[in-house]
């Protein structure tokens, strides 16, 4: 009941939400917390690999988030000021990992044909899903080789779909920039699935 009369009407943008989520109103906070939590959870899954991981960038963004939020004056849309949020939360999990993250390899295979490979349908029996779930194996280890910042340019730019300047003000670097790294990271995926991509 809350959540509709929340999400209905003129009021109801991210930037609306987020100035009466500034002046305390938990209902607009708890709007927004549900209407990005599906598009964090991705994000952070693209960028750990790792569901348990993601779970924590999640709670951590929305926790950032909601202790920032007085900090929110709309200089940049509420989604871009959040996605920094949550890349950066990311990008310090990540760097303070002793260990490789760990994922089901099937995590990844929405995502296989993103990096130029080819899919199999449900009906080519066991031995093309096997062999999917190895190309989708090595487009992870590809993935996880690139270094952070092209990962984060790569995932933001063609997973997540932003625009080169959405991408730039997720990451606080130039549009020129986004593109430089996403254009590395691009071709370093080419040059590790190559064999992959020859066939």
């Amino acid at each position: 009941m809350l959540r509709a009369v929340v999400l209905e009407g003129p009021e109801s943008s991210d930037e609306s939400l987020a100035a009466r989520a500034r002046c305390g109103e938990r209902a607009a906070f708890v709007a927004l917390v549900t209407r990005y939590q599906d598009r964090i959870y991705r994000l952070a899954l693209r960028m750990s690999r790792n569901a348990s991981d993601a779970e924590e960038i999640v709670q951590e963004t929305f926790l950032r988030a909601h202790g920032g939020i007085a900090s929110f004056h709309g200089e940049s849309r509420f989604g871009t000021w959040l996605y920094r949020i949550a890349v950066n939360q990311a990008l310090m999990l990540r760097r303070a990992a002793k260990r490789r993250p760990t994922s089901s390899i099937e995590v990844l295979s929405p995502e296989v044909q993103d990096v130029g490979l080819p899919r199999s349908s449900p009906s080519d029996g066991a031995d093309d899903l096997l062999q999917e779930k190895r190309l989708t194996q090595r487009a992870h280890e590809a993935l996880q080789a690139l270094d952070e910042h092209q990962r984060a340019a790569v995932v933001l730019r063609d997973l997540e779909e932003l625009s080169a300047e959405e991408a730039a003000a997720v990451l606080g670097i130039s549009a020129e920039a986004v593109r430089q790294r996403a254009h590395r990271g691009r071709l370093k995926l080419r040059d590790s699935l190559r064999d992959l991509l020859a066939g």
